[in-house]
């Protein structure tokens, strides 16, 4: 991959018709830092370039999705530490997942009960979840990129998305392949 010059960077910048202000706004740097990076004078960290190719391409494409956040499952099925594993069972045969959050009552993410979890050797079905739950689960804030989160779903079955360390959503694989679907069919 090619690093973009700053030259470059305010070319698009002006012909989406920004202003360095708006632009800033929009990546949450400052109006000087975008200056210096578009002058040349500053060689920018990758997190900076990270933040205006970003802020670019969301005011070039304001109508894709851009993060987890925006293809997430808001309304997301949870479980407590002590709910027991056959409530856990007939709860993702009853609404047709296959992963459940479990939380605490504060809205911390403690684990993940998945399909895997629950087709251990031992599982009693009696026993609290949190004796079955997975541990090694991804959890992302909602703005991570949806590129980002195509990289994480290679290894992980679900995303957990939170917002200030707490759950707000949840995105399958599933999820994002629907949400490359319709990127594809809006000719993206």
């Amino acid at each position: 991959m090619e690093i973009p010059s700053g030259g470059y960077l305010r070319q698009w910048r002006k012909t989406l018709g920004m202003t360095q202000a708006q632009l800033a706004k929009e990546s949450g740097l400052t109006q000087s830092v975008i200056a210096k990076v578009e002058l040349g004078t500053v060689d920018p960290r990758a997190s900076t370039l990270r933040r205006l190719i970003a802020a670019l391409v969301r005011c070039e494409r304001p109508d894709r999705p851009h993060s987890v956040g925006d293809i997430m499952v808001e309304d997301v099925a949870v479980l407590a530490p002590n709910d027991s594993v056959q409530s856990a069972v007939e709860r993702m045969v009853r609404e047709g997942i296959s992963q459940l959050p479990v939380v605490s009552d504060s809205g911390a993410i403690l684990g993940l009960v998945s399909e895997a979890s629950l087709l251990g050797a031992d599982v009693q079905r009696d026993r609290p979840v949190q004796t079955v739950m997975q541990m090694n689960f991804a959890v992302v804030n909602l703005g991570v990129t949806i590129t980002e989160g195509r990289r994480l779903l290679v290894d992980h079955e679900v995303l957990l998305v939170t917002d200030a360390g707490i759950l707000c959503g949840l995105v399958s694989r599933i999820d994002m392949v629907r949400a490359l679907s319709k990127e594809d069919e809006g000719g993206h």
